[in-house]
């Protein structure tokens, strides 16, 4: 692949070696300099359609009134200047000669040469939406876009941008106008977010000055930014800039998770298989199958086992977390009662819990509704594992399963130490250990209550807790009932068969 190819017109010798250095550093760019506007125009008219970008200083030893400005535009070499002096006349000649922008020559002006290079190349692959009903406003707004290199693509109206969109799912930024036939600026904004979240596509709204607050309206109802009639060049890229660098942040994160997920997901598939040689033979030993064994030993292998299916329940979260957040979390939902997979899941939960003297009291309403069994099955068996863990022996948990209004509710009320306020809005997150300790020296992996979330999510539904420090905690699972579920009435006449 061949690299961008940049011209470099600077006078002074120890300037443009400076440049040339830290560009081809940091950027991987080729460079070639120039220390006259003749050598300049030699180049140029040799390198032409191969130069990405000349960097121009104004004064030269036989141009000193920036006519290698001229020159290059003559040519269509995309430029930046590069001044030591810089009033509103030299600012207005600058821009009135179709350079991309100026740099002023400072302490920070290489940098700010190697950011702006970089940033002109990141341009090409950043798509810009323009939608306005005028013909000479969207020429104007595609003119001023692509002299920043950016990819342009227009609408003139509100649904031919949506069907540009649904094409172009890639694209960072929407402009769009206020004032436009069939759809204003304003819908079109709501039709967006309804498809296209803020980490993936910012928006700006444009418009004349107007009584009505039109940046708090497109603001408020999901745009980005707001821009008004009539705009500097300069005010228009760098409002433009700062929402394109937002979103490439937002995906950059995204990507980086996604990596990370991967990672994760294949280191925890790969202790798999050594976990459970661990579990199986210390398994036999402890069972005797090799021979017997002293009390010492019998202890040592028991940690050891016990060690085991501890790292073992980790990798397997590990792996359930990495699918959900990689997008991955297929649901294969089916007809059924909640209250009976609950009853399923509650008689595995109440070993655990008869083993610390734990009474479970139990009241299940029929709840019929569209379920995936296994994923259910997880939701239940994290909530009823977490109430048994950090409930002190001898006390309740009591478990209910009823339909309310749309929704059925699954629901675990244990008398642990309860959640501190504070504690509340991160007990969700992948990873978050609470004040609250398991009661009885279980293993915590930090990953539980974010696995019931993503996957209640999952199901359409939502998941919440209620507590006081030291009165004990109550979880909560809603799900929406299947079409045609059961009435109050056949709830009840089947109640007999699930146990109260």
């Amino acid at each position: 692949m061949t690299h961008p190819l940049i011209l470099i017109v600077e006078d002074s010798r120890a300037s443009a070696d400076e440049l040339r250095t830290r560009i081809t550093e940091r950027l991987g760019f080729s460079v070639v300099t120039a220390g006259t506007c003749a050598e300049a125009v030699r180049i140029m008219d040799e390198q032409g359609p191969n130069l990405f970008l000349a960097i121009l200083d104004l004064i030269l030893p036989d141009a000193p009134d920036g006519e290698v400005v001229d020159q290059a535009r003559a040519r269509k070499v995309p430029s930046l200047a590069f001044t030591s002096r810089l009033d509103d006349t030299t600012r207005r000649y600058i821009l009135s000669k179709d350079v991309i922008d100026y740099i002023i020559k400072d302490e920070l002006a290489v940098d700010n040469v190697v950011r702006a290079v970089a940033r002109l190349h990141r341009n090409r692959a950043a798509k810009i939406l323009v939608v306005d009903d005028s013909p000479s406003m969207r020429t104007f707004m595609k003119e001023e876009l692509r002299r920043y290199m950016f990819q342009v693509y227009e609408a003139s109206g509100g649904p031919t941008a949506l069907r540009v969109l649904e094409r172009n799912p890639d694209v960072m930024l929407v402009i769009t106008d206020f004032m436009m036939p069939d759809m204003d600026g304003l819908e079109l904004t709501r039709r967006i977010r309804e498809r296209y979240p803020r980490e993936t596509m910012a928006i700006m709204g444009v418009s004349v000055h107007a009584e009505r607050p039109l940046t708090v309206e497109f603001i408020k109802n999901g745009a980005d930014d707001f821009i008004t009639k009539p705009f500097l060049r300069e005010e228009l890229y760098c409002r433009v800039l700062q929402n394109v660098e937002t979103v490439e942040r937002s995906r950059t994160l995204v990507e980086l998770n996604d990596i990370k997920s991967r990672f994760l997901g294949m280191a925890a598939h790969d202790l798999r298989n050594p976990i459970n040689g661990i579990r199986g033979f210390s398994r036999l030993l402890l069972d005797g199958v090799l021979g017997p064994l002293t009390e010492d030993q019998r202890s040592v292998l028991g940690t050891m086992h016990q060690a085991s299916n501890e790292m073992l329940q980790l990798v397997n979260d590990l792996l359930d977390v990495t699918v959900i957040e990689s997008g991955r979390l297929d649901l294969v939902l089916e007809p059924g009662d909640l209250a009976v997979l609950a009853a399923e899941r509650l008689s595995f939960a109440s070993l655990a819990a008869g083993a610390k003297n734990i009474r479970i009291d139990k009241q299940f309403e029929r709840a019929q509704c569209m379920f995936d069994p296994r994923r259910m099955a997880q939701v239940f068996d994290n909530l009823l594992s977490n109430a048994v863990k950090f409930s002190p022996p001898q006390t309740r948990i009591a478990v209910a399963v009823r339909v309310d209004g749309r929704e059925a509710v699954f629901e675990v009320t244990d008398e642990g130490p309860g959640i501190l306020p504070e504690e509340r809005e991160r007990m969700f997150r992948s990873f978050e250990k609470l004040s609250a300790r398991p009661t009885g020296g279980e293993a915590s992996t930090g990953l539980g209550l974010t696995i019931v979330k993503r996957i209640v999510i999952a199901h359409g539904g939502r998941v919440w807790v209620e507590s006081e420090p030291g009165q004990g905690s109550t979880f909560r699972v809603a799900v929406p009932l299947r079409v045609g579920a059961t009435t109050t009435a056949e709830r009840a006449l089947a109640a007999a068969a699930i146990g109260r």
